[in-house]
């Protein structure tokens, strides 16, 4: 039996951790304090696979792995989708709440709640929703958004579950690791790319995609972090990167970039 380390953002019951037990239930998770731990733990090969969360059905993008996609060495191999549902959560008894803590991203998520129910209340970001939980359980006058299995774990009391903004919160995180998937003909496939500075210059590079006849699911712009207002391109597209019609498509591409950097092909989430 081979045995697997899988590293993840801690800690154990955040939703990081979730999305690590569903896509590696026999696997040896490794808890990090940080999506850019994750990616060093499988560039140094301490793990075999990281799961990181990718992008949210209602806040978007999470920018921190994107730029850590762009610059570190590794492959996506996989994703997964896992509903996200927040709890807020407190010391039991607690009287008055003057701070709520959690992930940026999950207080974005709960935004028009908060407003409502708890106006006067600061908000503090968090490294994850389980490190907030964790901190709140030493807190007499404040409370946490996380989920509900974070509860019991940290001896917080659930004072209100559901609070997300929209119900269809779905959080989409992928496997990264240093080697590609296998290819299948129902792959899809991630990149960047970075345009040549010239009029028309995007639209040379998509040309080639619609000339294939590749669908084209997701497309946005990043900082390159090399100079100010310098940019590269996140897209997202059906395909493996070893059919014909994509790697003419790719090949295209590059008469037009001075960057193409294949981030993988690897299973839609479900399939």
């Amino acid at each position: 039996m081979i045995f697997l380390k899988v590293s993840f953002l801690g800690p154990a019951t955040s939703f990081s951790h979730n999305a690590a037990l569903k896509a590696f239930p026999e696997a040896e998770l490794v808890e990090v304090e940080s999506i850019h731990n994750v990616f060093d733990t499988v560039e140094s090969k301490e793990a075999e696979f990281g799961v990181v969360p990718l992008e949210n059905s209602t806040e978007g993008s999470v920018t921190s792995t994107l730029d850590l996609l762009l610059s570190h060495n590794v492959f996506i191999t996989g994703e997964l989708s896992i509903r996200v549902v927040h709890c807020l959560l407190a010391k039991s008894g607690i009287k008055k709440i003057e701070k709520i803590y959690s992930h940026p991203q999950a207080l974005s998520q709960c935004e028009k709640w908060l407003r409502k129910n708890y106006p006067k209340a600061r908000l503090v970001g968090s490294s994850s929703t389980a490190s907030a939980a964790e901190h709140t359980a030493k807190l007499d006058n404040a409370a946490a958004i996380a989920s509900k299995q974070t509860a019991p774990k940290f001896g917080l009391e659930i004072l209100e579950e559901g609070i997300q903004d929209l119900d269809f919160n779905e959080t989409r995180f992928v496997v990264i690791g240093l080697k590609h998937a296998e290819p299948a003909s129902n792959n899809k496939t991630t990149m960047f790319f970075a345009l040549k500075d010239k009029p028309g210059g995007l639209f040379d590079c998509l040309k080639g995609f619609k000339d294939s006849n590749i669908n084209l699911t997701r497309l946005e712009s990043r900082p390159s972090k090399k100079e100010a207002w310098n940019y590269v391109f996140f897209v997202e597209f059906e395909g493996d990167q070893t059919e014909p019609r994509v790697k003419k498509a790719i090949e295209e591409l590059k008469k037009y970039t001075v960057l193409v950097k294949v981030l993988g092909s690897y299973p839609k989430a479900g399939e």
